[in-house]
């Protein structure tokens, strides 16, 4: 199994290399715009944002993954689609253009229109961009990847920060954001072997439109159950409290999130390419999510137990609000390896309608919880929790048809992931317990870190865990290989 995986764990490294890099880079810039930034400033780019995400859905989901699962797809494929979605783009940009006004007195906020106009932009270049991104996936093009997406995150960090300095405000978030997208697609413009021409292709589109056309209505719904939360809070309550409530989402998702993403980039191709030897990808399966499930969960948990002393160390306390969001919204994403690598495991054998179905069930309970939450008891805080108990049921849903489709069972599930659960649970206690201790906050910080990190890896070792020595023996050769010059 060993030699099966071993392309697999280099895409994973440089996806995983790309993944983290970027996101320590946006942390940090982050948390230096969240010192700078007022709450009320994150709110507003929060509610933009909720729109500008369901255009990129209408724009780019689903048919940048049918690009990957095609077993025969080339450069007419996607040449097509990239039309396609720019052409889409064009028109979702016009529609939300002309709706920026009804929005901003939807909520209540003049100048909310001149922000969705320009942030809407954004969406012409993701169009390009998602395409670029399935080139990357196909292809396992993940170094190049690596390279641009840090020298991006870096440019428009960089001129995020500077633009807050000088009292932009909120268009400072703004203009980050689009530098991002617009750097990424120029620089991978440049480096990637496929580049974007007028060749035009109906029959490629009609190729690939049923299953595209099952994971785009699955993506759309996605977003809207997703971003439905940021619009019930922004509405119903202030963009103040949508600021912390999306704050405490986004470091969770800043820690965790793209990481898990990157590793369902990397499998999904490589399931697809062998998506008839069932055992096989039963077997890869079976690795990626006790391998993620080791390296994620930890980081999660210890995130729920430094919570606290993050919050008012790193972003002061104007944010302190935001803590009992972190905390809850970090556990969606407990399951979230599992969740990812199913589905892309589902979704390579052809069952995009499994995806779709998930989406559906899902979003009915959302909806209908959140009604709840917001008209009955009028909690964002049960909002959130929510969002746990539907990240937990689809993933119940994803395990019932892979135990289906691949024969996984209760046993070898709980084999897989419970352990590295268990231990997570035992540092989140020993971390969490410890921050109560009085001790000047940022060295208290620091020895959270140092213990958390050590009581895992202590149990782990000491219970002989095969993930543990799978790391050792994975990080010994990438370093053995940089020592000799390999």
């Amino acid at each position: 199994m060993e030699k099966k995986t071993g392309g697999v764990i280099a895409g994973i490294g440089w996806s995983f290399a790309e993944k983290i890099s970027v996101q320590l880079v946006s942390l940090v810039v982050s948390i230096i715009l969240a010192r700078i930034l007022s709450p009320d400033d994150y709110g507003v780019l929060a509610i933009v944002n909720v729109f500008v995400a369901i255009g990129d859905a209408l724009v780019s989901g689903g048919f940048g993954i049918a690009l990957v699962q095609k077993k025969d797809s080339n450069k007419q494929d996607f040449d097509s689609i990239c039309i396609l979605s720019t052409l889409l783009s064009f028109a979702f940009y016009i529609m939300l253009f002309f709706s920026a006004p009804f929005i901003a007195e939807f909520y209540g906020m003049d100048h909310l229109t001149p922000v969705i106009r320009v942030l809407g932009i954004r969406l012409i270049v993701s169009a390009v961009n998602s395409v670029q991104q399935a080139y990357i996936q196909k292809y396992m093009q993940f170094k190049k990847n690596f390279i641009v997406s840090a020298i991006g995150t870096v440019l428009s960090g960089g001129t995020g920060i500077v633009l807050a300095l000088n009292q932009f405000g909120v268009w400072a978030l703004i203009l980050q954001n689009i530098l991002m997208v617009l750097i990424n697609t120029v620089l991978l413009f440049c480096v990637l072997s496929w580049k974007p021409s007028l060749k035009y292709s109906t029959k490629s589109i009609h190729s690939m439109w049923g299953y595209g056309g099952r994971v785009f209505l699955a993506t759309v719904v996605d977003t809207l159950k997703d971003n439905i939360r940021s619009l019930v809070v922004g509405k119903v309550f202030s963009s103040a409290d949508l600021a912390f409530y999306n704050q405490g989402k986004r470091f969770p998702q800043l820690l965790v999130n793209d990481i898990v993403n990157s590793v369902g980039k990397v499998l999904f191709p490589v399931f697809s390419k062998n998506q008839e030897d069932i055992k096989r990808n039963k077997d890869l399966m079976r690795f990626s999510i006790k391998l993620s499930s080791f390296i994620l969960l930890p980081l999660i948990f210890g995130l729920v137990g430094v919570a606290d002393n993050f919050v008012l160390l790193f972003l002061t306390e104007k944010w302190m609000p935001c803590i009992p969001y972190l905390q809850i919204l970090s556990l969606v994403y407990v399951t979230r390896s599992i969740n990812t690598v199913m589905k892309n495991c589902l979704l390579a054998s052809g069952r995009s309608d499994i995806n779709l179905l998930h989406e559906v069930i899902t979003s009915v309970i959302t909806i209908i919880m959140i009604f709840e939450a917001t008209i009955r008891f009028r909690n964002i805080q049960l909002i959130a929790w929510s969002y746990v108990i539907v990240s937990l049921l689809g993933t119940i849903i994803f395990f019932y048809f892979s135990s289906k489709e691949y024969l996984y069972t209760v046993k070898e599930i709980t084999r897989d992931y419970m352990l590295s659960f268990v231990l997570s649970v035992i540092m989140l206690l020993v971390v969490y317990f410890f921050g109560k201790i009085e001790l000047y906050l940022p060295v208290k910080f620091t020895l959270q870190v140092i213990l958390g990190g050590s009581v895992y890896v202590g149990l782990a070792d000491i219970l002989k865990m095969d993930e543990l020595i799978y790391c050792k023996k994975y990080l010994s050769d990438k370093l053995s290989c940089r020592k000799w010059g390999e």
